[in-house]
């Protein structure tokens, strides 16, 4: 797993925050079924809007960086491991359906392991994504 970051940002644009913008032509991220249309954003929005309060923090922290980290958190608070986020994202200023690849919801190991093997992760690789993505 030690590559999977640079890996998983070819199949969507990154760990970006573009999943949160809502597109006034109906085309963002959130019209993909894939997505199952993701909830929770309101608490993003609140730990930014309680960072940039501070004067010397305004502006310094991503709203991807706060996903990043809240998928940390719900990983290593249920048991799972403890690791690392490196910090630095920049929020995406677009959201395209379009520009979402991700495998479909009702396909089985062998076309989920194929799916993610195209994008050169393992079995291993493509567990810990689902599971930071159920958890985060």
């Amino acid at each position: 797993m030690a590559n999977m970051q640079d890996r998983r940002t070819s199949c969507v644009q990154g760990c970006d925050a573009s999943v949160m913008i809502i597109s006034s032509t109906g085309d963002d991220e959130n019209a993909n079924d894939y997505t199952l249309k993701l909830e929770g954003f309101q608490t993003i929005l609140d730990a930014k809007a309680a960072v940039d309060s501070d004067p010397q923090c305004r502006y310094k922290v991503s709203c991807a960086d706060i996903i990043a980290l809240a998928t940390r958190e719900s990983v290593s608070q249920s048991g799972g491991p403890n690791y690392t986020v490196e910090l630095g994202r920049y929020d995406g200023r677009k959201s395209m359906d379009r520009s979402v690849r991700l495998p479909h919801p009702g396909d089985n190991l062998d076309n989920l392991n194929a799916f993610f093997s195209t994008l050169g992760l393992s079995q291993t690789d493509m567990i810990a994504l689902s599971g930071g993505h159920t958890l985060g």
